[in-house]
């Protein structure tokens, strides 16, 4: 309960500061597929890098956040992450770098309830497959597969073929998105 209770609140903020996000990861791969616990809530967000200030003052006042990561990620990594000090939940934050994936993913993007009375903005589960398998592939990791192999287990027939093949191929990622298609491992969930 403590972890939605700071994605509630991390989202009010961000949803008041009328700025642009959705949230991907283990959060999203979850509500797509088969629950996991996370310590994480990554979420992509669109900034100028002229602006960190209007990020660090949404969240100083509650948790560790720094502004030099945010200029350092805006220039480099794309990421910076905030410490909620009364929770020690962690939020990873993306930088959305406009490029061609990225706007897809956030045309695609759309708010869905995540309890009662809660919505918030989440990556389509296509999008999440596509990223958790491409940070696979950059950095081997059994947890990204099985999380997009627990969205496909789900999501089975709702998924759009031509869009995760279309973008598997403009990501490289053709022959690791085959196998997981492919894959006799898939859970059952009959």
């Amino acid at each position: 309960m403590e972890q939605l209770e700071v994605i509630k609140w991390l989202v009010g903020k961000l949803e008041e500061a009328e700025i642009k996000y959705f949230i991907t990861g283990s959060i999203a791969s979850t509500y797509y597929g088969i629950p996991r616990f996370t310590h994480v809530i990554d979420i992509v967000i669109t900034i100028r890098k002229e602006r960190p200030d209007d990020i660090v003052r949404l969240f100083i006042d509650d948790g560790y956040i720094s502004k030099e990561s945010i200029l350092e990620a805006c220039d480099s990594t794309g990421m910076f992450n905030f410490i909620h000090h009364k929770t020690g939940m962690k939020a990873d934050f993306w930088i959305h770098k406009d490029d061609l994936f990225g706007q897809s993913c956030f045309e695609r993007s759309k708010k869905v309830e995540l309890s009662e009375g809660f919505s918030a903005v989440l990556a389509s589960p296509e999008d999440i497959v596509l990223h958790k398998v491409y940070w696979s592939t950059l950095t081997p990791s059994e947890r990204q597969i099985r999380d997009s192999r627990g969205i496909i287990a789900v999501q089975t027939f709702r998924l759009d073929l031509s869009y995760i093949k279309k973008w598997a191929g403009k990501l490289d990622i053709e022959t690791e998105i085959k196998a997981l298609f492919d894959d006799k491992a898939l859970p059952n969930l009959n």
